[in-house]
């Protein structure tokens, strides 16, 4: 059980990476992670962090998430091309978490319990989801094979009753008209805003600060970045950013899947670590109906993965990337 924090990452790594949802994986994975910090001893706050970090990397990089499709169209791009862009940033700073989890658990010699007994065969349309995405099949497709092969699944093992499916169908339209609805109120205030100048201003104000190209990708993050702190969701600061970095990303001659990656890596980090985002407000709800307490700001120290992300990102716009080879590649 010493290694169960770092299958906590993994595990929620790998199930928003397939459902593109990284409240939905918090959702899921939260009362796991309570359970095992509850029988291992490990610290509360470090086990539920270690879930939102580990949703968001799979919201980050998902082929089926809202944020990767919304970057991708605003921005006109591929989304295999912004996944290869994306996935390179995104796996180090996995592998740096993976490390001080290690660290922090592994290494400490803390951790004592008993495994419970779990069913591979659940995980087979996660497998199917994930796999569509990364060969290219048309995110309808991928998620309507997903849809059926998980209910297939889950009646066959007898995790859920067959007249229960209809109400889980019906929440998840539900959920997503209301994403559809706020797109549509947000491409709205998007219009309100360029008519009165304030995407002008924005623009005048980067250019006055950034002049290299580097600086340009710089500006394109803290964009998005402060659409997120305002809007408290990745999405909808996406939506907003995109015509801004559209037009960064043309002056300073940034690809596309550039200005994409960035647009998602960025709202991602902010996102996660935010104490009154979606994601932090589910997990502290998910703890306190086990029983439990844990805040924010418990849990905001043992955010690592959005930390790392961070780290990873700079790295990549101010010391890797290499202006020649991204002409090369978009040509």
């Amino acid at each position: 059980m010493e290694y169960a924090v770092i299958v906590l990452f993994l595990v929620s790594a790998f199930v928003s990476l397939s459902m593109g949802t990284s409240v939905g994986t918090i959702t899921v994975i939260t009362p796991i992670a309570v359970s095992i910090s509850d029988i291992t001893g490990f610290n509360m706050a470090l086990c539920v962090g270690t879930v939102i970090g580990g949703a968001m990397f799979g919201d980050n990089l998902s082929f089926i998430s809202d944020t990767t499709i919304a970057a991708c169209n605003g921005q006109g791009c591929n989304m295999k091309d912004k996944f290869r862009e994306n996935f390179w940033i995104a796996l180090p700073a996995a592998i740096a978490t993976i490390i001080v989890i290690a660290v922090m658990t592994v290494f400490s010699g803390g951790g004592s319990g008993t495994p419970g007994e779990y069913d591979l065969v659940l995980i087979i349309p996660y497998l199917i989801v994930l796999i569509g995405g990364i060969v290219g099949i048309n995110v309808f497709v991928v998620l309507a094979a997903g849809i059926v092969t998980g209910s297939i699944t889950m009646v066959a093992t007898g995790t859920v009753d067959a007249l229960d499916l209809l109400p889980m169908i019906s929440g998840g339209m539900g959920g997503m008209l209301e994403t559809a609805m706020v797109a549509i109120l947000v491409s709205a205030i998007c219009a309100l805003i360029a008519y009165n100048g304030g995407f002008d201003a924005l623009l005048s104000w980067i250019k006055n600060i950034f002049k290299s190209r580097k600086g340009g990708m710089l500006g394109i993050g803290l964009v998005v970045s402060a659409m997120d702190v305002a809007t408290a969701n990745n999405t909808v600061a996406i939506v907003m950013a995109n015509p801004i970095a559209k037009t960064i990303s043309d002056e300073y001659g940034i690809s596309s899947k550039t200005t994409a990656s960035i647009l998602d890596t960025f709202s991602c980090i902010v996102q996660g670590i935010l104490p009154y985002g979606a994601q932090m407000l589910i997990a502290i709800s998910a703890v306190t109906m086990l029983g439990f307490t844990v805040t924010a700001f418990q849990i905001i120290p043992y955010l690592l993965y959005p930390y790392m992300l961070l780290i990873s990102v700079l790295a990549s716009i101010f010391f890797i990337r290499n202006k020649r080879k991204e002409q090369v590649a978009d040509a």
